[in-house]
């Protein structure tokens, strides 16, 4: 347990994607597998989101699943989406809700050799997706109680890992904008569908007040009109309209 928290600590000091795939190899020592892959959808607006891939996987194997767009039929994929629960890929290839073409990519990657393995999806409030997942290149007879022992300590690691990618993707992105109480109260109002008068009426100020406000949070937004501004402010935690 000593070693888990020590690493939970590296995590938070992480400041680049390089020192994340370090602690993941060293990780992998840890719980015994071969490869890992994590990925990650970061919306950054409503019709554009950041990819982040960070992985040890046997590069033919990731070169041939991306000139393929195997993405696009994969139940590992699919299943993650949907669900917040670990997976063992085994269990996948006996469902029968998944197709013989999903259930393919499966057997494609044990020929490639990633001959076992489990996912864990994880999500949040702000519409960020993404998985963790980890491989075994020989079949091995105790896959299931290699599962057992590692599940454990990764579900404790994922929190940190999601922090730590966020931290330093947000170097580059909107996520750590801080708007003002007033910045906040006009875009929660225009959120609702109100006019620039009618927030005025309601905050008791100036229609111009408002429009100051409005713009003001749209050039900390990088956002070019109110809807982009209201989009992007939502989606990157700087609006919480439910609250």
């Amino acid at each position: 347990m000593q070693n888990t928290f020590e690493f939970i600590e590296q995590l938070k000091t992480a400041s680049t994607l390089a020192d994340v795939k370090e602690l993941l190899n060293r990780l992998l020592e840890i719980i015994e597998y071969d490869y890992f892959l994590i990925g990650l959808i970061m919306p950054q607006s409503i019709t554009r989101s950041d990819v982040l891939i960070l992985d040890n996987y046997p590069q033919s194997w990731r070169q041939y699943y991306d000139d393929t767009g195997l993405v696009k039929v994969d139940p590992i994929v699919r299943y993650s989406m949907d669900n917040y629960l670990p997976i063992i890929w085994s269990h996948l290839e006996k469902d029968a809700r998944y197709s013989k073409q999903e259930l393919q990519v499966i057997k494609k990657a044990h020929e490639a050799g990633l001959q076992s393995g489990f996912s864990i999806p994880f999500h949040n409030n702000l519409g960020e997706f993404g998985m963790i997942s980890f491989a075994l290149k020989n079949q091995q007879s105790d896959s299931v109680t290699k599962f057992n022992r590692a599940l454990p300590l990764v579900q404790l690691i994922v929190p940190a890992l999601q922090d730590a990618l966020k931290r330093i993707d947000s170097k580059t992105s909107i996520s750590d904008t801080t708007l003002t109480k007033r910045e906040t109260e006009c875009l929660t109002w225009a959120a609702e569908g109100k006019s620039s008068w009618e927030i005025s009426k309601i905050l008791c100020c100036s229609e111009r007040t408002v429009l100051f406000h409005l713009q003001n949070a749209g050039a900390k937004l990088n956002a070019n009109n109110r809807y982009q501004t209201i989009s992007k402010a939502i989606i990157s935690g700087a609006l919480n309209l439910s609250v």
